[in-house]
Order: C-alpha cells, then structure tokens, then sequence
C-alpha cells in the first residue's frame, strides 16, 4: 500500500511557519540570469547576479546561516546579509525580489509598514526603532554594536530560537523594506504538518488542510478559516 502525505495546511503567523521551499527562491534568481558558480549536485547553491555585484550562498550547515548573501558594488559600501535555517522561504524570496526589482518596492518607511501591521514597542521605554509582532514571537531591531550593525530580525518560542536574520547597514533599501513586509504580512503560509518547528505546534489551534488542485467547480460555501497561532 503506498503511503500518501499528509495535505498542507495553512500557518499564521507566518513566521513561525518553518523554512519552506528554499527552491523558490534559487528559481527565481536563475530566471533572472543569475549565474551559479558551483557544478550542479553541490551541496551548496552559490549564484552571482548577472553584474556580478551580489553573491548568495544557501548552504545546509546547521551551525551557520543558510543563506548569505554579499554585495560589493563598485561605487558604494560593501554589505551582507544573512537568513537562519528556519526563516521562512518566501521571506528570502521577498528579499530576493527587492534586489532584482527595487523599483517594484513601494517607497515606504519600513517602521510604516511594521505599525500597520500592529507591530509596537516591546516597552514603552524602548526606543521606536525596536518594534515586536502582535503575538510578540517576533522582533524588529537596529542595532549598533560590535558586532552588529544594520537590521535584526529574529523569532522566538517559549524562549527557544527559531530563526534570525541579520541586514546590515548597507543593504539596499528595497531589499531590506520588502523582507519587513513580508515578514508582517498576515497572510499565511501553506507548509506540510511535518515540516513545522515543533515549538510552533504550541500554538496551533486547529490545522485547516490547503485544498489540492481540481478540475471541478468549487462549491458556494464559506470560506475555511487558516490555521491561527494564539
């Protein structure tokens, strides 16, 4: 008897959902030129963009960021940003997209678009550039320190980390404000149940299965609310 998987279901907040397909965004970048430098089969994905300005590096190694990403433009400050194992994919892919199409990122303030989403102050003595998500899992950080100077983004259950993301100062703008939105975007995320953190499976109230492709017209009925995370 051959073993079906379990459908996907709908998370949210998304970024508690787990990592996700990283082949959405390789996809993307190579549909856009990107050139990979390593033989296919390599246990890393490397790719340059085509001005050869933008290197990235997904590479599974539990005890390093799985993506990196570098630029080095000719006329400006060199910059890097990073992604844990666990952010979820279409997070990076948004990043992505900043990259190959800033001018399709609206010009907005990232704390703009942060505050609309219902992001505040984890403290009313915090200072404004330190926003936390409604369900206060996750923050959004400056930072300027030793060791890090640029944005910081992070996700954390009970406590126990689930990702995080470093951009420093010099990353490109529309990069950085369309990780932001997409990191508050409401919206969930369709994922295998197997796949999710266990840390996360605190707080699923209820798993809504992603309905499969079909070929019939769908009934006139309510829509199926997602899978809500309290």
């Amino acid at each position: 008897m051959t073993e079906h998987a379990a459908p996907p279901v709908l998370v949210a907040p998304r970024h508690i959902a787990g990592a996700g397909e990283a082949g959405i965004v390789i996809t993307h970048l190579r549909e856009h030129h990107w050139r990979d430098l390593l033989e296919p089969g390599s246990l890393r994905t490397y790719l340059e963009s085509p001005d050869s300005t933008i290197r990235l590096c997904l590479e599974p190694n539990p005890e390093r960021p799985w993506w990196t990403v570098v630029g080095t433009p000719p006329d400006g400050e060199l910059w890097h940003s990073s992604f844990g194992a666990r952010t979820p994919a279409e997070m990076v892919l948004a990043f992505a997209q900043g990259l190959t199409h800033p001018d399709h990122v609206p010009d907005m303030d990232l704390f703009d678009v942060l505050h609309d989403a219902g992001w505040t102050r984890p403290f009313a003595r915090n200072p404004y550039y330190k926003l936390q998500a409604p369900d206060q899992l996750a923050l959004w950080d400056l930072r300027r320190d030793e060791e890090v100077t640029g944005w910081y983004a992070r996700c954390r259950v009970y406590g126990e980390p689930l990702w995080s993301a470093v951009l420093s100062a010099h990353t490109p703008r529309p990069a950085v404000t369309a990780f932001a939105t997409a990191l508050a975007d409401p919206r969930p995320l369709p994922r295998s149940p197997d796949v999710i953190p266990t840390a996360a499976h605190k707080f699923l109230a209820r798993r809504t299965a992603v309905p499969r492709p079909t070929t019939e017209l769908p009934a006139r009925t309510p829509p199926t609310p997602a899978v809500r995370i309290r």
